[in-house]
């Protein structure tokens, strides 16, 4: 009966555990601002015109996540729209200085995103 309830209870916490590590909209926005300062040395008031653009961006960006009704290639679609109001809207607040390093980022966002999205080919065909 001790192992049955401790197992219960194992499962409860590590459940607990999977729930608390997602991180929600307005914490992601923090996280993403704190990124940007590190990397482009953003101001204060930098840091203040940019955590709308990207709190708006993690909002929309869940939402049409959370949508099971839209096909991959809608959501793909409606993703990458938002991601280009995003990054114009934060071009925008840069300095001439701090906007190809900007555009750094955003490469290597899109390279990320195509290294997910590539099908591993196989060239073995599995019997049964």
């Amino acid at each position: 009966m001790k192992k049955l309830i401790l197992t219960g209870l194992s499962f409860l916490f590590a459940i607990t555990l999977t729930f608390a590590q997602q991180a929600n909209p307005e914490q992601k926005a923090v996280e993403a601002v704190a990124e940007l300062t590190q990397k482009l040395t953003l101001t204060e008031t930098q840091q203040q015109a940019i955590y709308p653009i990207i709190l708006d961006q993690t909002k929309a960006k869940h939402a049409l996540k959370e949508d099971k009704t839209l096909s991959p290639d809608v959501l793909k679609e409606q993703l990458n729209t938002i991601w280009a109001t995003t990054d114009a809207k934060i071009v925008e607040q840069l300095t001439d200085e701090q906007k190809p390093i900007y555009a750094e980022i955003v490469k290597e966002r899109q390279a990320k995103k195509v290294d997910k999205v590539q099908p591993v080919k196989q060239d073995t065909v599995a019997t049964f």
